[in-house]
Formats: C-alpha cells, sequence, structure tokens
C-alpha cells in the first residue's frame, strides 16, 4: 500500500513538474472595418456612372440643338 501511494506522489510530482503554471491569456483579434466615406456612401458606382454618362449625353444634345437652330 505504501507503495502505490509513495508511486502516485512521485506521478503528481513529476507530471507538475512539466505543466506550466502560468496563466495562459487568450490573444484577442481585432477587426477593424473601414467604411467608405459618407459621399462615396451615397452613391455607388452605378450612379457615379450614370452621372458621367447623362453629362455626355446632355452634351451631345445641346450640339445637335445648335446644329438644327444654325440650319
Amino acid at each position: 500500500m505504501k507503495r502505490i501511494i509513495l508511486s502516485a506522489a512521485m506521478l503528481f510530482v513529476f507530471t507538475g513538474a512539466f505543466v506550466s503554471c502560468k496563466e495562459t491569456e487568450k490573444e484577442k483579434e481585432v477587426i477593424i472595418k473601414e467604411e467608405p466615406a459618407a459621399e462615396e456612401q451615397a452613391e455607388g458606382v452605378l450612379e457615379r456612372a450614370g452621372k458621367e454618362v447623362d453629362e455626355e449625353v446632355n452634351e451631345e444634345i445641346d450640339e445637335t440643338i445648335e446644329k438644327i437652330g444654325d440650319e
């Protein structure tokens, strides 16, 4: 019986020697979400492209009206 108790005690001592007693802290990963500026967010790519096309079409319409007016 003494051998079993001593063996168990030695086992606990040896396992304690190999196990770290430090507190382990989990590292928290911080993710920062980038949001576009308010101006860009209000207008999407399609809206900006649409404005550019509208301007070009308006210029062509103005040129056509001037040509008709000159004739």
